[in-house]
Protein backbone atom coordinates (compact mmCIF):
# COMPACT_ATOMS: atom_id res chain seq x y z
CA UNK A 1 0.00 0.00 0.00
CA UNK A 2 0.86 3.49 -0.85
CA UNK A 3 -0.37 6.81 0.37
CA UNK A 4 0.74 10.03 -0.83
CA UNK A 5 1.59 12.78 2.56
CA UNK A 6 1.34 16.63 2.12
CA UNK A 7 4.42 17.52 0.69
CA UNK A 8 3.72 15.03 -2.04
CA UNK A 9 5.97 12.32 -1.37
CA UNK A 10 4.72 8.76 -1.09
CA UNK A 11 4.97 6.49 2.04
CA UNK A 12 5.12 2.77 1.64
CA UNK A 13 3.26 1.13 4.66
CA UNK A 14 3.34 -2.43 4.70
CA UNK A 15 0.16 -4.51 4.93
CA UNK A 16 -1.31 -5.54 8.02
CA UNK A 17 -0.38 -9.59 8.67
CA UNK A 18 -3.34 -12.03 8.25
CA UNK A 19 -3.43 -12.83 12.02
CA UNK A 20 -3.41 -9.29 13.52
CA UNK A 21 -6.12 -8.89 15.75
CA UNK A 22 -6.35 -12.64 16.65
CA UNK A 23 -6.15 -13.55 20.36
CA UNK A 24 -3.69 -16.66 21.05
CA UNK A 25 -6.47 -19.23 22.02
CA UNK A 26 -7.68 -17.81 18.14
CA UNK A 27 -4.29 -18.49 16.52
CA UNK A 28 -3.82 -21.84 18.17
CA UNK A 29 -7.28 -23.14 17.11
CA UNK A 30 -6.57 -21.67 13.56
CA UNK A 31 -3.25 -22.95 13.35
CA UNK A 32 -4.18 -26.83 14.82
CA UNK A 33 -2.24 -26.41 17.86
CA UNK A 34 -2.48 -28.07 21.19
CA UNK A 35 -0.81 -28.20 24.11
CA UNK A 36 1.95 -29.20 24.59
CA UNK A 37 2.47 -32.18 27.24
CA UNK A 38 -1.25 -32.64 27.63
CA UNK A 39 -2.14 -36.20 29.03
CA UNK A 40 -4.23 -37.78 27.05
CA UNK A 41 -7.26 -40.04 28.82
CA UNK A 42 -7.05 -42.87 30.46
CA UNK A 43 -8.39 -44.60 26.63
CA UNK A 44 -6.27 -43.42 24.73
CA UNK A 45 -3.04 -44.31 27.06
CA UNK A 46 -3.88 -47.97 27.10
CA UNK A 47 -4.33 -47.45 23.62
CA UNK A 48 -1.21 -46.09 23.03
CA UNK A 49 0.37 -48.86 25.96
CA UNK A 50 -0.67 -51.50 23.94
CA UNK A 51 0.29 -49.85 20.57
CA UNK A 52 4.26 -49.85 21.84
CA UNK A 53 3.57 -53.61 23.78
CA UNK A 54 6.51 -54.91 21.51
CA UNK A 55 8.59 -52.68 21.52
CA UNK A 56 8.72 -52.30 25.59
CA UNK A 57 8.95 -55.90 25.65
CA UNK A 58 11.98 -55.76 23.32
CA UNK A 59 13.73 -52.82 25.42
CA UNK A 60 13.10 -54.33 28.72
CA UNK A 61 14.81 -57.98 27.77
CA UNK A 62 17.76 -56.33 26.44
CA UNK A 63 18.32 -54.16 29.53
CA UNK A 64 18.17 -56.93 31.83
CA UNK A 65 20.30 -59.15 29.52
CA UNK A 66 23.08 -56.01 29.44
CA UNK A 67 22.62 -56.05 33.00
CA UNK A 68 23.24 -59.21 34.07
CA UNK A 69 25.41 -60.92 30.99
CA UNK A 70 29.02 -59.92 32.54
CA UNK A 71 27.36 -61.38 36.05
CA UNK A 72 28.83 -64.66 37.68
CA UNK A 73 27.42 -67.40 39.76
Amino acid sequence: MSETTHDGTVAVSAPAPPDEGLTAAELAAKYGLTVSGARPSLVEYVRQLWARRHFILAFSRAKLTAQYSQAKL
